[in-house]
């Protein structure tokens, strides 16, 4: 139950990202002049719609698998990716990102960092639904 349980979380969690994230680049690219008739501020719109594609789909997706870890109430290592995260986010908004891109790129980084190393937990059979997932995996073997 736990594997099929997860399985459809991350699926449903992935087409809903795409979807969505694609969504939103396509309505700044395509659509900024509904919001403004200043060609600086759409031409910035539009290169910015990349990132915020990234940046909505991988926060989309961590939020599938972030339900996942707060059902299993694994709040230490969220907590400790959480914050490691941010810090080097921070680090890299000060020492890297010279354009509204970056800013959006750094936040996909951390929450995607967040969810592949909460995938991993859990696949490795760290953690607590990581050892219902190796438990669930030993019995159907």
């Amino acid at each position: 139950a736990v594997r099929q349980n997860l399985k459809s979380i991350l699926k449903f969690g992935a087409v809903t990202s795409v979807v969505v994230g694609a969504t939103a680049g396509l309505i700044l690219n395509f659509g900024a002049g509904a919001f403004t008739s200043d060609a600086v501020v759409r031409t910035l719109a539009q290169a910015a719609s990349p990132s915020v594609f990234v940046a909505v789909a991988t926060c989309i997706f961590a939020i599938a698998v972030d339900g996942a870890m707060l059902a299993s109430r694994d709040f230490g290592f969220m907590l400790a990716v959480a914050m490691s995260s941010l810090v080097v986010q921070m680090y890299l908004l000060k020492n890297w990102v010279t354009n509204l891109s970056g800013i959006y790129y750094t936040f996909a980084l951390r929450i995607g960092a967040y969810t592949l190393l909460s995938l991993l937990r859990i696949f490795s059979g760290r953690g607590v639904l990581g050892q219902f997932y190796r438990k669930e995996k030993t019995k159907a073997a």
